[in-house]
């Protein structure tokens, strides 16, 4: 990229992203006009229908980490990311639809709850608070090493683009996205989620098409990935190159690609926010569709790096191969391209961080900060809402300043808060299950993602954290519950009643 071609590539994607960001603070400024009280700060109003139900739904799930975790993954390793794009585009997301959207959908306007730690609290009838302040914390301590993981990509994205100083790139993200999840809440979140949902569809559709016409086909793509693959035996043209890469393979497509999926607590308060249960199965639809199109472009493009640099020295912008999808754009498009692409990675990452942003405030309020202030209003709460996500984004901010990877600190975010649905998904089609159960399943879950992150026992035994941390969460809350008394009879006449779908045909529908 020549000089003259490096200021025009700045000013398109300079340009690009001020409107984006303009665009996001419009959002928030309508949200803030149009909300009245803590359910529309948190839920939406439960009103969203099926097309921004998935876009959200989607913009939330991929973040940074797809656009620099999952592709700096499939760079490194190749074929091997297979076992995380099929039950992650596919067969996690109908799971989600089939067995959990609408019990959460149903159950949660039956006992009005507003968030998935409500569901909890009332579903395991925890009225000491014990359960509730667990499952808080564990939330909120997941939720901020998500942002950060998310700020970081930020930071390596502006600092690769434009040479900004890292630090700086952080803090200025972080400040329009708190400024806009304090204005606008939720229903700003999924708004501004639809925006850069649709961004990252129409950038993963170029990409793909870019990939094709360079390469010279999917079948040279192929020829030249098996060739790299006799250089470096490191990147594999096959899932099933061996025993040990089916091992962690299977590990990371049960654990991430449907335990994670299946127990997300900020996925649920996307079906809590559905107009009804009946959008469900065009949104699952439509979400897989999208998954399938954002997984492909991205491993396509990373496939193809790999083939034209093999070696990460040899990368023509950064060794780090987590901004190789960022490479490729500057290798690949016109300055006009690439600031719609820059665009829609900055989206993706954003979306997700804002939402848990959102989720985690939502928590701290309405499930810890309501319990000891019962009499607060509803001005009251959104206003505390609003301060607590400042707080909670300066903690993401300095914690996000240590350059760190992306992959692996979504991961453990993204597991630590898939460990928390555990218990609920049990919940919600055993009547017997019991509080001590949750908060055995919870703290054992979490205490073994720990443990597998300071030994780093996946490299040890070849299995990915998230099937051991969840398998034990799902165990751990199974037996103790077995072991302990039943929870109330109401409580069980609920779920025996959710079960058999009775007083739950008639739901109310926010138009």
């Amino acid at each position: 990229m020549t000089g003259g071609e490096k200021m025009d590539f700045n000013y398109m994607v300079t340009g690009f992203l001020f409107v984006y960001f303009i665009s996001l603070l419009i959002t928030g400024i309508f949200a803030y006009r149009n909300m009245t009280n803590l359910e529309e700060f948190v839920l939406a109003g439960r009103r969203l229908k099926s097309l921004p139900l998935a876009l959200t739904f989607s913009s939330t799930g991929m973040s940074g980490w797809l656009a620099l975790g999952f592709a700096g993954y499939t760079y490194e390793t190749g074929f091997q990311s297979l076992w995380i794009l099929v039950p992650s585009a596919t067969i996690g997301i109908l799971i989600c639809f089939a067995l959990i959207a609408k019990k959460v959908r149903r159950y949660s306007e039956r006992i009005g709850a507003l968030t998935a730690t409500e569901l909890l609290r009332k579903r395991f009838y925890d009225t000491g608070n014990t359960l509730n302040l667990a499952v808080s914390l564990t939330i909120c301590v997941a939720s901020i090493a998500y942002i950060s993981g998310q700020l970081l990509a930020t930071g390596k994205i502006l600092n690769l683009v434009f040479g900004w100083d890292f630090q700086l790139s952080i803090v200025a993200a972080a400040v329009i996205m708190i400024t806009y999840s304090v204005m606008g809440g939720f229903y700003a979140v999924c708004w501004t989620d639809f925006i850069q949902g649709i961004l990252m569809l129409f950038g993963s559709l170029i990409t793909g098409g870019l990939v094709i016409v360079y390469a010279g086909g999917l079948g040279q793509l192929s020829e030249k990935a098996a060739a790299v693959s006799h250089s470096y035996p490191d990147f594999i043209i096959t899932p099933f190159a061996s025993m040990s890469v089916i091992i962690m393979g299977a590990s990371m497509f049960i654990g991430d690609g449907i335990f994670n999926w299946m127990g997300q607590p900020t996925l649920m308060s996307r079906y809590m926010a559905a107009q009804n249960t009946r959008i469900f199965g065009k949104a699952a639809i439509l979400t897989i569709t999208i998954q399938l199109i954002l997984f492909t472009g991205v491993f396509l493009a990373a496939v193809y790096m790999r083939t034209q640099f093999p070696d990460p020295a040899l990368l023509p912008y950064s060794g780090d191969t987590e901004t190789v999808l960022i490479q490729f754009f500057f290798t690949t498009s016109h300055p006009v391209f690439v600031g719609i692409f820059i665009g829609a990675i900055m989206a993706s990452i954003m979306s997700t961080a804002d939402s848990l942003l959102i989720m985690a405030t939502s928590v701290l309020v309405n499930d810890v900060y309501s319990y000891y202030r019962p009499r607060a209003t509803q001005k009251h709460l959104v206003l505390v809402s609003r301060i607590l996500i400042l707080v909670l984004g300066l903690m993401a901010i300095a914690i996000s300043l240590n350059r760190g990877s992306v992959l692996w600190s979504s991961w453990f975010g993204w597991t630590a808060l898939g460990i928390v649905g555990m218990p609920l998904i049990i919940g919600l089609y055993w009547d017997k299950a019991t509080k001590e159960g949750a908060i055995a399943g919870i703290t054992s879950g979490f205490f073994i993602l720990v443990i597998w992150n300071l030994w780093n026992l996946t490299e040890k035994f070849n299995v990915f954290q998230a099937l051991p941390a969840c398998g034990m969460a799902l165990l751990a809350t199974w037996l103790v519950s077995l072991f302990t008394s039943n929870p109330p009879p109401h409580v069980m006449k609920d779920v025996q009643e959710l079960k058999e779908h009775k007083k739950f045909s008639k739901e109310v529908e926010v138009h």
